[in-house]
């Protein structure tokens, strides 16, 4: 009876300490969630956040969505090698998650990691396998924010390599996933993300007017969930509108206001594109002063973002190397445990043959002895 009470207090205490873990885990994934809206607001305190939460988790997938939640703040800086890194140290807990959507959301950021170094190849790949894990969930529309997120990179991979009209198609898919959830914070966010880049092709296909609706679309979703970054890239946009139309006062102002924004945001991209739009209307308008001052801000922004460029992409190919190799290297042991197979089966082939060859031999010869006693 004592030890059969001891048994229950032991049981009764471990279901406690189970509940306390699991209602810090649950805490830690709520952590996560509220900290997705500084992913642009306020990027260095989400890296801050979901370093503090990477620490103290002891599951592999809140320790997984810790770290996209850090890879994905350093992509809104424009901090390509940190985000890289982040992503790519995910792939040591992948195959310990079960959660399908997790996995997508891991090939997803690895893939946007690739399409920014250009290697889009490999990005493709990625995305690719994400989409056919999402073949796996039996309510589509529980994944329309990573079905968007497919989407987005695919637009902006096509962009690039094919046409504005094919990333169009993939632009308006991705708006329709992210529209599904528009009362989330971060949906709203990437609205403004996917009307921006609209704008952006719609420029290039000089279908102006149809710019200036996108750009429009994309400063209202910024100033709905105060992305400061988003608001600043949608002006910059609106401003290239009225760079177009000749109105070089109004485009100047909107620089001002983008310049303004981003401050505080050190994305290098964002401020490289402002101050070269600035320079350029203010030699439009013959104000020599600011565009030597905002040329100079451009050139220096300009080879900063070279030299980080250049550091990224050698990290990323060390990486593939790596990938390379260790694949490699798993081969060549594979072939090694092959070989040493083959010769132990035939080092037992030989010595069965040989058996039955010395069984036989010796058969023989007493069946010869036989025969000569019978003959004699």
């Amino acid at each position: 009876m004592r030890i059969e009470g001891f048994l229950k207090v032991v049981l009764c205490f471990l279901l406690l300490l189970s509940g306390v873990n699991s209602a810090a885990q649950k805490d830690l994934d709520s952590s996560i969630t509220a900290s997705k809206n500084k992913i642009f607001e306020d990027p260095n305190k989400a890296i801050s956040i979901g370093n503090e939460i990477y620490l103290k988790a002891t599951q592999p997938e809140t320790k997984v969505n810790a770290l996209m939640l850090i890879s994905n703040a350093y992509l809104s800086k424009r901090d390509n090698l940190k985000s890289l890194e982040y992503a790519l140290k995910t792939r040591e807990f992948l195959n310990e998650i079960s959660s399908i959507r997790t996995r997508i959301n891991v090939l997803n950021t690895i893939g946007m990691q690739h399409q920014q170094l250009r290697i889009y190849d490999k990005s493709i790949e990625y995305l690719d396998e994400a989409l056919q894990l999402s073949k796996q969930i039996t309510n589509p529309d529980s994944l329309s924010s990573l079905l968007g997120y497919n989407y987005t990179i695919r637009g902006f991979i096509y962009r690039e390599q094919m046409s504005c009209e094919i990333a169009l198609n993939y632009f308006d898919k991705a708006f329709n996933e992210f529209e599904k959830k528009s009362e989330d914070k971060t949906m709203i966010a990437n609205l403004s993300t996917i009307t921006y880049n609209k704008g952006n092709c719609f420029l290039q296909l000089s279908q102006v007017d149809s710019a200036r609706v996108n750009f429009n679309k994309s400063i209202f979703f910024a100033e709905e969930v105060g992305a400061k970054s988003l608001y600043a890239f949608a002006k910059k946009g609106l401003s290239e509108v009225y760079t177009i139309e000749g109105k070089y006062t109004k485009a100047i102002k909107e620089l001002k206001e983008a310049e303004e924004a981003s401050s505080n945001v050190g994305d290098l991209i964002l401020n490289q594109g402002i101050y070269k739009n600035l320079s350029d209307n203010y030699l439009a308008i013959n104000d020599h002063k600011f565009y030597n001052l905002y040329f100079k801000k451009y050139s220096e922004v300009q080879k900063r973002i070279s030299e980080k460029e250049q550091t990224t992409i050698n990290s990323s190919i060390n990486n593939l190397i790596e990938e390379s190799s260790s694949a490699t290297e798993k081969t060549l042991s594979n072939l090694n445990i092959a070989w040493w197979v083959l010769m132990v089966l035939i080092l037992i082939s030989v010595l069965i043959f040989g058996s039955f060859g010395i069984k036989n031999h010796k058969k023989y010869k007493e069946a010869k002895e036989k025969l000569e006693t019978l003959k004699a």
